[in-house]
């Protein structure tokens, strides 16, 4: 059992805040709420990315430097490739089912969109399960003070959460409930 970094913690309730998000886009395809359905799949996407962003700027330089000094950790670069690979589906097919929805208000045939958005979404999450197990368990674990000390865990701390923090102007309003 591995000691939980605050780092850590922060990461992995994003990811919880995250379920909470793609819930809502569920129920909202469940409830066939056009708008409700394109509002809360932009948030998601772009929750998403805002996650992902902290992850590549942030936490997998600073794993990759962890890695480096340890004959142990060298199968770590090769998993932040495929969770890198794993970003660029997400935000790929969560584009698509955006773009899908998009076109429900202008060209109407909600069923059948709806269905393609929520077949792309099922896709995503059952992906983003596994994903988010692997960085739980073999990533965000590296952050503890067995690998990073207490000023560089700060730092860390406080950049990913600045890329956390930094909502795209149309959410805005949103990020400060």
């Amino acid at each position: 059992m591995h000691r939980i970094s605050r780092i850590h913690a922060r990461l992995e309730n994003d990811h919880a805040e995250l379920d909470d998000l793609v819930a809502q886009t569920f129920a909202a395809l469940d409830a066939a709420d056009a708008a409700k359905i394109f509002e809360n799949l932009d948030f998601f996407w772009a929750r998403l990315g805002m996650h992902i962003r902290a992850e590549h700027l942030r936490l997998f330089p600073a794993v990759r430097e962890i890695a480096a000094r340890s004959q142990e950790l060298a199968a770590i670069p090769k998993i932040l490739d495929q969770l890198r690979e794993d970003h660029d589906f997400f935000m790929t097919e969560l584009a698509r089912a955006i773009k899908a929805m998009r076109l429900v208000f202008s060209f109407g045939n909600e069923t059948e969109t709806f269905a393609v958005v929520r077949s792309i979404l099922e896709a995503v999450v059952e992906r983003l399960k596994e994903h988010n197990d692997i960085e739980e368990e073999q990533i965000y674990t590296l952050t503890t003070d067995e690998f990073l000390d207490d000023d560089s865990a700060v730092q860390l701390l406080a950049s990913v959460q600045m890329e956390l923090d930094r909502y795209p102007a149309r959410f805005e309003s949103r990020s400060k409930q």
